[in-house]
């Protein structure tokens, strides 16, 4: 069990503490088996309700005590401030006053030292504490805040450490074998290296009041060396990132408009795109994000995630309305070349009625402003027209191409990365096959599908830049193979 002396001293706080143990580096200081915030806390309300005891007494004893101080008052500002008011009424209305103020400041005393009762129940305040090889075994050391404390070689052994807070603690060489860790708040510039970790235990279970969910599963097994310390870096790592879900498609022309406008507006975090990843109807993106401060780590991440869906939504909105623009345009170009093509043929029909000198080109020629050399002016009207339903044709696809081209777009992207990441001299036709080999065959069918009909720049909007020419050339090789 714990050492009272040492419960004592912890409990007149961190500087008198770390005085202590400077003084007296030797101690084997004992914290085994307590609730530590509950032991610390009751020492605390000890001393608390002693001294406020003594200074209500001293107060009441004011209040009580028979003094002249009345007589005294009385006497210098009786006839200065009282004039007409005889010097017994003075008397007896600055004894009022006297007596009225002694009783509030009881009252405050009172109200405020409960409120220091209060004030740290639950949680103790030991920020920057030495506790260089302590013993905590068995301890319960939930609500207790630990930022910056030194627990090198400390013993955590089966130590309930759930909601400890430990951002910047040094845990080098300490032992955490059976200790519960549910909810600690830690981050990467927690040390754990070296420690000691057998098996460890996830979550506390409050109705059977025992620790749960134990890590490894089975019990005969234990972590290899080093192995706790390398998932809990895996933990932290998922933590610094950012899960943005979409589940009614994903517009990649506005999300990567959005993506990079997050990246200016937020540099100091270094956004990245860490992995992409489809769950059902649901496509995930994980954004990797750098926060290097340990302070409003949440806020930071909510702040870019609003942030995110707000650019992205704006951006949406007005890709929309661009693209029913863009339509609109094509659809007035078609009717324009419609509508030409009849005048086209009213004037041709109005020339056969003339004779036959009349320069039919010239007349073209001046109300159109072209130089028409083909003979057949119909054909003419009716080959603008085409041209211009195929233009329009060509960027007008239906919301199922244009999630089946982004697919493949991602896919082929993500295959390509890989192999780089692997093979950073790799040359393009190395890169294509590459991919060929990878890509099913599914896949390949689902993209010469969606670009029936449509022209190979349909497919560049859903690659980066750096990757579109590679990629046209992949996906001409599937539709056209050698």
């Amino acid at each position: 069990m714990a050492n009272k002396i040492h419960l004592n001293k912890l409990s007149e706080g961190v500087t008198a503490w770390n005085d202590w143990r400077a003084a007296n580096p030797n101690i084997d200081v004992d914290l085994s088996g307590v609730y530590l915030v509950y032991e610390i806390s009751i020492r605390n309300q000890k001393k608390a309700w002693r001294l406020l005891a003594s200074l209500v007494s001293l107060l009441v004893t004011l209040f009580l005590q028979q003094t002249n101080l009345t007589k005294h008052l009385t006497d210098f500002f009786g006839h200065n401030l009282l004039f007409k008011i005889n010097l017994s009424s003075a008397e007896f209305i600055f004894y009022i006053i006297i007596r009225f103020s002694l009783v509030i400041l009881i009252m405050l005393t009172l109200f405020r030292g409960l409120e220091m009762l209060n004030y740290s129940k639950g949680k103790i305040n030991l920020i920057n504490i030495n506790m260089n090889k302590a013993n905590f075994y068995g301890s319960d050391l939930k609500g207790v805040d630990f930022k910056y404390a030194d627990l090198s070689y400390a013993d955590l052994r089966n130590a309930n450490l759930s909601y400890l807070e430990a951002i910047s603690a040094d845990f080098n060489y300490a032992n955490f074998t059976g200790a519960c860790i549910e909810s600690w708040n830690i981050d990467s510039s927690t040390n754990l290296n070296n420690v000691k970790c057998d098996y460890i235990y996830y979550q506390f279970n409050y109705e059977l009041d025992k620790f749960d969910q134990r890590r490894p599963i089975d019990i005969n097994s234990i972590f290899a060396p080093n192995e706790f310390t390398e998932r809990i870096k895996i933990i932290e790592k998922a933590l610094e990132t950012i899960d943005l879900t979409f589940t009614d498609g994903i517009d990649w022309k506005a999300f990567f408009k959005s993506f990079n406008e997050l990246r200016q507006q937020y540099p100091e975090h270094n956004i990245d795109i860490q992995g992409i990843e489809r769950k059902s109807n649901t496509l995930i993106v994980r954004l990797d994000v750098n926060i290097e401060s340990v302070i409003n780590t949440g806020v930071i991440k909510g702040a870019i995630e609003t942030g995110f869906k707000e650019l992205y939504e704006t951006n949406v909105k007005f890709l929309e309305a661009k693209y029913r623009r863009d339509l609109q345009a094509k659809d007035d170009e078609i009717n324009f070349y419609r509508q030409h093509s009849m005048d086209i043929l009213e004037i041709i029909k109005l020339q056969a009625t003339r004779p036959i000198n009349v320069n039919v080109e010239k007349i073209m020629s001046d109300i159109y402003n072209n130089n028409l050399h083909q003979p057949n002016i119909s054909n003419f009207a009716n080959k603008m027209e085409d041209n211009a339903r195929q233009q329009a044709n060509q960027n007008i696809y239906t919301s199922e191409q244009k999630q089946t081209l982004a697919d493949v777009s991602t896919e082929i992207q993500q295959l390509i990365k890989q192999f780089e990441q692997n093979n950073p001299t790799a040359n393009e036709s190395e890169k294509i096959a590459y991919v060929n080999d990878e890509t099913t065959p599914s896949l390949k069918r689902r993209a010469i599908g969606a670009l029936q009909g449509l022209s190979e720049t349909a497919i560049e909007e859903f690659f980066d830049n750096s990757y579109i020419n590679i990629g046209k050339a992949i996906i001409k090789g599937w539709i056209k193979p050698d």
